[in-house]
């Protein structure tokens, strides 16, 4: 996940600079926590970011916006959040994301604060990550992909980025199921069974008899089919 590193570092930085912020992390915590800590708004005892709050109740929008809740949506987002920010509040992170996956917060506020408190960077790698957490069940929908370019717009992400990070998703998605000899529509468990057949297929100890020059083709297949698997399954959260 380096591609991300620009963003993690702006998002902490954030959190670390004391920018009066306010916003949802307040709320989110007086609905789950019963503190004295009135100062801090149960901040201390949720444990998360204000940046990465703002960010969960995005996700949780995109993740509902269709109608549905995926748990590969939900497994990806929630291995995420782990490993970009602090592990040890795993256990509140997972909690938080459940209630904002049932209660919805004003998307303004944190359309806003990601907006005026971040740079341009982060704006972009925003867009990159809600584009791979709406790719991690297999389908990118019309409502979800005009949600991200509407919040692409709001941030001052402009046409020509959001149209380069929408067309490397969805390139590198079917390249992907190409490569495998699947389609996007079909369950894991189908596409599993298929790579394990191609496996057998092009597996080098499978191949022993053939020429040198066959040997390095196929070999080069059976490396192109490992990565398009392991793309597919990380999208899906498997």
């Amino acid at each position: 996940m380096a591609k991300y590193e620009k963003w993690l570092g702006a998002g902490l930085g954030w959190a670390m600079t004391g920018n009066p912020l306010g916003g949802l992390l307040g709320f989110i915590a007086g609905s789950l926590l019963d503190t004295d800590d009135k100062k801090t708004g149960g901040k201390a005892a949720v444990g998360l970011t204000e940046f990465e709050t703002n960010l969960i109740v995005i996700s949780s929008h995109l993740i509902t916006i269709d109608g549905k809740v995926t748990m590969q949506e939900i497994a990806f987002l929630q291995q995420f959040l782990n490993t970009h920010f602090e592990d040890k509040h795993a256990d509140k992170r997972k909690e938080v994301i459940h209630h904002c996956l049932n209660k919805e917060y004003d998307l303004n506020v944190a359309f806003d604060q990601i907006r005026m408190y971040t740079p341009h960077a982060t704006h972009v790698q925003v867009i990159r990550f809600l584009f791979d957490l709406a790719l991690s069940d297999g389908d990118l929908n019309e409502r979800e992909s005009y949600f991200i370019f509407r919040l692409a717009g709001y941030i001052n992400v402009n046409d020509v980025e959001f149209r380069k990070l929408k067309t490397e998703h969805l390139e590198v998605k079917t390249t992907a199921y190409e490569i495998l000899g699947a389609r996007k529509e079909m369950s894991f468990s189908e596409i599993r069974m298929i790579y394990r057949q191609s496996v057998l297929k092009y597996h080098p100890d499978r191949n022993k008899d053939v020429s040198e020059a066959e040997k390095k083709k196929l070999a080069d297949k059976f490396q192109k089919i490992q990565e398009a698997y392991q793309q597919v399954k990380k999208e899906r959260g498997e």
